[in-house]
C-alpha cells in the first residue's frame, strides 16, 4: 500500500454503493426482463454499460431504473453492514461515493437507503453517471482503502496519491482486470482489515 500523507484526521474507506454495499443488480436484471423481454442473467453481463445487452440505450435504461424506483428497491450485500462497521472500529471514516448523480433524487434517496438498512456514514458524495470520482478522492484528502465494482473508478484513482489500496469487488463484468486486487466478497474487506488480513484470490476463469 502506498503510504499517505500524515493528516491529523483518520483515513477514509470509501465504498461504491451499487453491487458492493447494494445489491442493485437483481433487482436491475428483473427489470430489464420485464421492460425487454430478454432473458439475461446478471452473471452473462459482460461489460459495466447494458444498453447494447438489452438492445437499447442506457438513456432509456435510465428511465426504465426511475419509473420502476430500482434504486430504492437494491437490497444489502452480504457483509455491508459488518464491512462498514469495522472499518469504523478500526478508526477510519467511512465514504459512499456513488455514480447516482444523475437521478433527481439521488442523494435523498440514498441517504433513505443507508438509513433504512443500518450503513452509519460519515460523508456521502454522488458524481454524475460514467462520471469521474477522482475528484471527491482527491477532495477527502486520504483514503486508506477504496472499494468499487468499476474499473474506470479504479485505475484513475491508483495514480492518486490520496488513495492508499484499491480493491475490486468481483464481477461478472470486470473479470477481464487482473491487475487491481480482487474481492470476492465483503467479508474479505473485514479480514482485510485485520492484521493477518489474507490474501486476495486469483481471478476466476470467465
Amino acid at each position: 500500500m502506498k503510504k499517505l500523507s500524515e493528516n491529523t484526521k483518520p483515513p477514509y474507506v470509501v465504498f461504491d454503493l451499487d453491487d458492493v454495499l447494494a445489491n442493485l443488480r437483481d433487482h436491475l436484471m428483473s427489470m430489464l426482463r420485464h421492460q425487454t423481454g430478454r432473458n439475461v442473467h446478471w452473471k452473462e453481463w459482460r461489460q459495466y454499460e447494458l444498453g447494447s445487452v438489452y438492445n437499447t440505450t442506457e438513456e432509456v435504461i435510465m428511465g426504465w431504473v426511475l419509473e420502476h424506483q430500482v434504486l430504492e428497491s437494491a437490497s444489502l450485500e452480504p457483509h455491508a453492514q459488518v464491512a462498514v462497521h469495522a472499518a469504523r472500529q478500526s478508526g477510519y471514516r467511512v465514504a459512499v461515493v456513488t455514480a447516482r448523480g444523475w437521478h433527481p433524487r439521488g442523494k435523498r434517496l440514498t441517504e433513505e437507503w443507508l438509513a433504512r438498512h443500518g450503513l452509519d456514514i460519515d460523508e456521502l458524495h454522488l458524481v454524475p453517471a460514467f462520471g469521474d470520482k477522482s475528484g471527491v478522492l482527491r477532495n477527502l484528502g486520504s483514503v486508506a482503502y477504496f472499494v468499487d465494482d468499476h474499473v474506470g473508478h479504479l485505475y484513475p484513482a491508483r495514480a492518486l496519491p490520496e488513495v492508499g489500496e484499491t480493491l475490486l469487488i468481483d464481477r461478472p463484468w470486470n473479470r477481464q482486470d487482473r491487475e487491481i486486487r480482487r474481492l470476492f466478497g465483503l467479508d474479505e474487506f473485514v479480514d482485510l482489515l485485520r492484521p493477518s488480513g489474507r490474501q486476495a484470490k486469483e481471478v476466476p476463469a470467465c
